[in-house]
């Protein structure tokens, strides 16, 4: 019970302070994680490694996981819930405002604040995968196919401007069955 409380909380906090998305709220999750002691960060990116191949919202996804891995089926009900929550509490107090004020200058620079926020926690939380994905042992060992997978996959990508990214995750999962 302890657990689906401090869940609720932790989950409300991240919904809370989260703009960008789920990428951007993984140093969030990481920091509820390691001040909670609920499980380690290759537990968490093998959670969030199923979350982006998921149908739906990574953040939500993520959400159910990390609940279902700290408290069950329960767990994860608390944990999407409570993450939800203070978008939908929100949105509901701010869509009448910011009808009204549409073109305050007020308006358009909290939003072009919170934009650099935005790509800051996205690139911390691409910081945190490549580390977990290319490194281990405090970096005594390089996974150079790992670096090598994302080099490529990143290439096609951006090259291959009609790959669809599902493609791209079942064929580096196929990849990786025989590579590693």
């Amino acid at each position: 019970m302890k657990d689906l409380f401090n869940l609720a909380i932790s989950f409300f906090k991240i919904g809370l302070f989260n703009f960008g998305g789920g990428m951007a709220m993984i140093p969030l999750i990481i920091e509820e994680l390691e001040r909670n002691n609920w499980m380690t960060p290759d537990m968490f990116f093998d959670f969030f490694s199923l979350a982006q191949m998921t149908p739906g919202a990574i953040a939500m996804n993520t959400a159910s996981y990390v609940g279902v891995g700290v408290a069950g089926l329960p767990g994860a009900v608390v944990a999407t819930t409570f993450l939800a929550a203070p978008s939908i509490i929100v949105m509901l107090i701010l869509s009448g405002i910011l009808r009204r004020i549409k073109e305050h200058k007020l308006k358009t620079a909290i939003f072009a604040a919170l934009k650099p926020v935005t790509v800051a926690l996205i690139l911390f939380a691409g910081y945190h995968i490549a580390d977990q994905s290319f490194f281990e042992n405090n970096y005594q060992n390089i996974n150079y196919i790992a670096i090598a997978l994302s080099a490529v996959c990143l290439l096609i990508s951006t090259k291959v401007k009609k790959i669809h990214p599902i493609l791209l995750i079942v064929l580096a999962g196929v990849a990786g069955i025989f590579l590693f």
